[in-house]
């Protein structure tokens, strides 16, 4: 009879083969007495100082702090550009992460004179964990709206905008930009409390995820087979995703730093030094001691997944063509969001036609390939400043010219 833990396993490499580990989470959920139901961010300040030297010992930031979001906090990082270049630049992390592993992307940007805020999105990360019982319902919109509010506080008018997502969190770097998220969350449904919405002249993408969870993963499939895929979800959010007490015990039980570390090394195949360390395993780790941890993960396992990302594109095609250009860097080995699927199909034909100012970047690498082959943060900043540049030469009444739309670039960095 199997063990838990090696029924674990099993069942992350069973959803490993068809790209849909993002159902299964990286971080062990611990239960804790009440009076350590502070975040650990906040409980341990000698800890995460010492994350924060560990993870990014040539930066200095500007801002470690905590915003407010409807009545929770939310944490933030912000790094000043060396040359206080335009735009600004927020980095959205994927599911189950934090700001600690923008930590090569931060370094890039900043160095090339880019004012860099990194967030954690609520309910991950050093953020409040909340709940339902706390008015809180997980979504891509809820998580577009949060980063819009950021914007909204913590960049000036006069700036422009960059959002730059992984997986996840490129899906809601598109739904902030656009406003898709407007129709569920702003009081009226219309787009006069979007900021990004004004503000955004690009939006940054690595290795685009399909939805808030792997749910959305079902139109990879056709006839039968997605008869099948949609019936599994059913069940495995009935029987364990949906249920809070058995997920928090299974994952206490099974997960520790060591399988963490031997996960993320599976995702990390493709870096050439010790990418794995201490400060990333601890910031998957820790973030899931806080008592709302397990309502929060449970709720992004089996909430609605949102709009796909082909949908909110072709919802705000006519401004995304004519005001922010897409930019996707894919390591074209990622198991999670396979460079084949449904999301990245998209994105590839969109590069790969003349009419779009959509570009990609394909490389050796994994789901993230910022952290796993830094060299890679080098494609991005280079298309930042080509559209930084036509921003400048540019007056916004030509934004939309056809002579503005980016060709598409392909190629391998090795």
């Amino acid at each position: 009879m199997f063990s838990p833990r090696i029924f674990f396993i099993l069942f992350l490499s069973f959803l490993g083969d068809r790209g849909l580990c993002l159902v299964v989470p990286l971080t062990p959920l611990v239960r804790r007495k009440h009076h350590q139901s502070q975040a650990w961010a906040l409980t341990r300040p000698t800890l995460l100082q010492q994350l924060q030297r560990r993870s990014l010992p040539f930066l200095k930031a500007a801002v470690l702090n905590y915003s407010d979001f409807r009545g929770h906090k939310t944490y933030f990082e912000v790094y000043s550009g060396l040359k206080n270049k335009n735009p600004e630049v927020i980095l959205i992390h994927g599911f189950g992460c934090s700001t600690v592993y923008w930590r090569e992307t931060i370094r890039c940007l900043q160095e090339a004179g880019y004012t860099v805020h990194a967030i954690d999105l609520l309910g991950q990360g050093k953020s409040d964990k909340p709940g339902k019982s706390d008015g809180i319902t997980y979504s891509i919109n809820l998580w577009a709206q949060q980063v819009d509010d950021y914007a909204k506080e913590n960049i000036s008018s006069t700036k422009n905008v960059v959002l730059v997502g992984n997986s996840m969190g490129s899906l809601v770097a598109l739904a902030a930009a656009t406003g898709d998220y407007a129709a569920t969350t702003t009081s009226d449904g219309s787009y006069e409390e979007c900021f990004l919405r004004r503000r955004t002249t690009g939006v940054g993408m690595y290795n685009c995820g399909i939805g808030m969870n792997s749910q959305n993963v079902e139109y990879d499939f056709e006839g039968i087979q997605r008869v099948l895929v949609s019936a599994l979800f059913a069940v495995l959010n009935t029987i364990v995703f949906g249920n809070v007490p058995l997920l928090t015990f299974a994952l206490d039980k099974v997960v520790t730093k060591e399988l963490l570390r031997n996960i993320l090394t599976g995702l990390y195949q493709y870096a050439t030094d010790h990418r794995v360390d201490e400060a990333l395993i601890d910031s998957f780790y820790y973030p899931a001691k806080d008592p709302g941890s397990p309502e929060a993960l449970s709720q992004i396992y089996v909430n609605e997944p949102g709009a796909t990302p082909w949908e909110i594109y072709k919802t705000h095609e006519e401004l995304l063509s004519s005001q922010i250009p897409i930019h996707l860097v894919w390591g074209v080995h990622d198991g999670v969001t396979p460079l084949s699927g449904s999301v990245g199909s998209f994105f590839e034909g969109l590069a790969l036609k003349k009419d779009t100012n959509i570009s990609m970047d394909k490389l050796d690498a994994g789901h993230v390939p910022f952290d796993e082959v830094p060299s890679c943060n080098k494609r991005m900043v280079k298309w930042l400043n080509n559209i930084s540049s036509r921003n400048l030469a540019l007056p916004p009444s030509f934004f939309g010219l056809a002579d503005w739309k980016l060709p598409f670039v392909s190629f391998m960095v090795k």
